[in-house]
């Protein structure tokens, strides 16, 4: 461990003890440093006296002691995850202080690019076509309170100010420190709508406003570092949201609620350009000579002065030759007057990019071309990133609410609903024939669509153009949402022709959908009346690939093929159709829901990113993790960024055909023997819910007020129904983290005793040259060892019948071992982790402090479930360990 992250963590959690001591007294202090002791002993030598020792350790304290103790570790987790997070940016900082730059950086990537002797103009017309765009999602999953953060955020503000090794550093921490534990962890209330719209301000306004700016001025830099010539590049990057406008089993996100959440980010990002242009008044203080580049500054201010008179006072605040703080001054003025839809305003944001751009000019042609990227460059390239809209709002919908309306419509229309062709051919004909009704009904899913068209009315196209349908099996699916724009208003016939003002994007989720999804696309590129629609929106089809739910659905291996064929599958039938193809990658934060390094895994999938063009999901906890500092933020989005570039522009180790061909046969072996061992135990085994609801806490975290979105799609209690967080949530909790393993040793032991002494070795060379194979197993190894069969096998004594659970986790517990070994075997490896030191040595010191917070939620949770009218201390004192798990084990779901 580096000195100054030691030396941050030795002072914080001394200063964390210190604060327990005090507040809460000896004996939690004592029971505090027990378990600890004890969880460290248990780890060396797992002997039956220290766990009986432990287990009444635990058991000795009442619900208002364990809580308290929950609440020390879950602290001790937030303050060494600050530490952590601090020592990443001290790193990336000495990275920028040499000449290679970080890995995956975008210095980096352009000199492997000069190297490789890629041309400029090759580099340049990539950076044309390039977009990259994180899409924040509202998803249940965030356990930390805003609150929390806050605190966190002045530790780290103290830090920044005073050196830790420094006299005066415990006397100004320990207040910070002090409000940490004072504050409630726990959320009383549910999570609303408009609490996630105010937790996407916070991150839009602390950090993403600043990356537009950012990230265009470090690829210029770059650019000219590596000697690339090329046009200056448009921005490369964009931000979506879900908050608002995700439907998909929510019924607390309504249509209302959709043009409130556009509002709120409206008047966000008009705020920033007001500070932003405040900001420029400060520094642009030098007077503007009678340079011949300065005439269109004069013109534009002229014109400003007589179409707005009010205005023609604005020049007396500042010295008679300063021109540019006079533009600026008209520029705050025509901001307020936007904010408040007043004539003067702005008529659209290309307006004010006009005029920040003149006064980036200006500033340039008075020799000040440092001064430019100091601030009039990085705000004109907000505003063109990120308008008056700020980010673009998608809309998402359940395939099956979306039919349900449409069913109604086609029997309104004189249709009958019917299926496949039929039906297809009935909802065209609809399109033809009938007008829009923009008086829309009450009908909820119809409320949505035009409640879209009402943003693309108040705010422009560019605020909401994407409906989403989750579960998308058939090409009726895409018709069904057709249908409900064209009555909104959002699709018209024209002349023959129809045009629509919003893009449909299927949503495939499970491995049949993955599956047959090229063939579905190849139908519907295949139909000249939706080819016509296409054709209005630029001859662009988005397909968003759901990772979630495939693994839900088929388990770890099946899941990654299945998204490898179906990515290499689409990307075939686009360019056999002459279509223009986006991927919507929808991961998670966790490796089970499609998470792990950003970076490698663009580069294992050679088809994830055509033509530069991505979008992927920043879910629940990462989005705390990616964006609350500037320099992680922007860290990310420039391996994002250079990701992408590395995947369209290196030049792939050419493969023999037949040798990839061999490669990907295996792969299908692999995922068919993973799924059905994968299936056989989660859905073929009857005591498998039985097994999952009581050896992890779903039914607590079901409980919590983590999110506005409901856990379950309805409300049964069949797995099917459940959602991928939660899943993924319960599993971590347990520590089984059983999604992101099961069935890959099986599968990878079956395959080596059906095909003789060769195929270890041909797994081998998979392993060593095949990118998406490796990247695969490199992070199921993480998974396998974050596992810990010690806590999973406590939770699996909680089961009844006591049958069940030995037998299960029996199960659990030989797939584990198999995985293990195999994984080890295949990569030549003795130890997990052997060529990732600095997360095993993370992972072991780490658990002796999530041990013990394991064990009080066994032991609560017991009380909690057998109880029929369960004191609120007890819950209390439970919600508490599941947020400390979640800080310790740096993730939810």
């Amino acid at each position: 461990m580096e000195e100054a992250l030691r030396h941050e963590i030795r002072l914080l959690t001394t200063r964390l003890g210190a604060v327990v001591r005090e507040q809460s007294g000896a004996k939690v202090f004592a029971a505090i440093e027990d378990l600890r002791q004890l969880s460290k002993r248990i780890r060396q030598h797992a002997d039956a006296d220290l766990m009986e020792a432990s287990r009444r350790a635990v058991s000795r304290l009442r619900p208002d002691e364990a809580t308290a103790v929950a609440h020390a570790f879950s602290l001790f987790f937030h303050l060494v995850n600050l530490c952590e997070e601090r020592q990443r940016i001290r790193r990336l900082r000495d990275y920028d202080r040499h000449d290679r730059g970080a890995p995956m950086s975008l210095r980096a990537t352009f000199a492997a690019l000069r190297q490789a002797r890629v041309p400029a103009s090759a580099v340049g017309k990539l950076l044309e076509s390039i977009r990259v765009e994180p899409v924040l999602t509202a998803h249940p999953t965030e356990a930390k309170r805003r609150s929390v953060m806050n605190h966190l955020w002045s530790i780290a503000g103290v830090l920044d100010r005073i050196p830790a090794d420094s006299p005066d550093a415990p006397a100004a921490l320990d207040p910070w420190i002090e409000a940490l534990w004072l504050t409630d962890e726990v959320r009383e209330r549910p999570v609303t709508p408009e609490v996630e719209v105010e937790s996407e301000l916070v991150y839009l306004e602390r950090t993403i406003y600043d990356l537009a700016g950012s990230l265009s001025e470090k690829l210029r830099q770059e650019l000219q570092r590596s000697k690339f010539r090329t046009p200056e590049a448009r921005p490369l990057i964009g931000f979506g949201s879900w908050v608002g406008g995700d439907r998909d089993g929510n019924p607390n996100v309504t249509p209302d609620f959709s043009l409130y959440a556009v509002e709120e980010v409206r008047r966000s990002v008009l705020e920033y350009y007001r500070r932003s242009t405040e900001r420029l008044l400060t520094v642009l203080s030098f007077p503007a000579s009678d340079h011949a580049g300065l005439q269109p500054l004069r013109q534009s201010l002229d014109r400003d002065l007589n179409r707005f008179p009010e205005l023609k006072g604005v020049q007396w605040a500042d010295q008679p030759r300063e021109l540019l703080r006079h533009k600026l001054r008209v520029m705050l003025a025509r901001l307020d007057h936007t904010a408040r839809r007043e004539e003067g305003g702005y008529g659209s944001a290309d307006e004010f990019v006009d005029d920040a751009r003149l006064i980036e000019k200006a500033v340039f042609d008075l020799g000040g071309a440092r001064v430019a990227s100091l601030g009039p460059r990085k705000m004109r390239t907000a505003a063109e990133v990120f308008g008056f809209h700020g980010v673009t709002l998608d809309f998402r919908q359940h395939s099956t609410a979306v039919r349900a309306v449409a069913d109604r419509l086609l029997e309104e229309g004189g249709c009958r609903a019917g299926t496949a062709e039929p039906r297809i051919h009935a909802i065209q004909q609809l399109l033809h024939e009938s007008r829009p009704n923009r008086a829309v009904s009450g009908d909820g899913v119809l409320a949505e669509f035009d409640s879209l068209r009402q943003i693309q009315q108040s705010h422009g196209e560019k605020a909401s153009h994407r409906f989403i349908l989750s579960m998308t099996s058939s090409t009726g699916d895409i018709w069904n949402a057709v249908l409900l724009a064209h009555r909104a208003g959002l699709v018209a016939a024209e002349h023959g022709s129809i045009i629509s003002s919003i893009d449909f994007i299927p949503l495939f989720e499970t491995y049949d959908d993955l599956d047959r999804c090229p063939a579905l696309m190849d139908e519907l590129f295949s139909d000249p009346t939706y080819r016509s629609l296409l054709e209005s929106r630029g001859n662009f089809q988005e397909v968003m690939l759901g990772y979630s739910d495939s693994v839900k659905d088929a388990g770890y291996m099946a899941a990654n093929w299945a998204l490898y064929r179906a990515q290499d599958g689409l990307t075939r039938v686009a360019g056999r159709h002459g279509v223009k193809l986006g991927f919507f990658h929808g991961k998670g934060g966790s490796i089970d829901r499609g998470g792990g390094g950003s970076y490698r895994a663009v580069q294992a999938q050679p088809h994830s990113a055509p033509g530069g063009r991505m979008r992927i999901t920043e879910q629940g906890e990462v989005i705390s993790l990616k964006y609350s500092n500037p320099v992680i933020a922007g860290r990310n989005l420039e391996q994002l960024v250079a990701s992408v570039i590395g995947a369209n522009l290196f030049h792939r180790a050419r493969i023999n055909h037949s040798r990839m061909e061999r490669w990907q046969a295996c792969a299908q072996d692999l995922a068919a023997f993973s799924r059905e061992f994968y299936r056989s135990l989660v859905y073929d085994t009857p005591e498998f819910p039985q097994y999952f609801y009581q050896a992890t806490p779903i039914d607590l975290i079901e409980h919590l007020p983590l999110g506005s979105r409901p856990a379950r799609r309805l409300t049964g209690r069949d797995l099917q129904d459940l959602r991928a967080i939660p899943w993924v949530f319960a599993w971590t909790q347990s520590r089984h983290f059983l999604p992101s393993w099961y069935g890959l040793g099986h599968a990878l032991e079956r395959y080596t005793h059906e095909n003789g002494p060769k195929a270890l070795g041909l797994l081998r060379e998979m392993y060593k040259h095949w990118p998406f194979f490796s990247v695969l197993l490199d992070n199921a190894e993480v998974s396998l060892a974050k596992t810990d069969l010690f806590i999973a096998g406590r939770y699996a004594q909680l089961v009844r019948p006591a049958s069940v659970g030995e037998a299960i986790f029996k199960r659990v517990e030989d797939e584990y071992h198999r995985s293990r070994r195999m994984v080890l075997l295949v990569a030549e490896r003795a130890q997990l982790l052997a060529r990732q030191p600095v997360l095993a040595e993370s992972i072991r010191l780490r658990n002796p402090y999530v041990d013990p917070l394991n064990l009080l939620q066994i032991r609560f949770l017991e009380e909690w479930r057998h109880s029929r009218k369960p004191r609120p201390e007890l819950l209390r004192a439970l919600q508490v360990t599941v947020g400390g798990i979640a800080f310790g084990m740096k993730s939810t779901g």
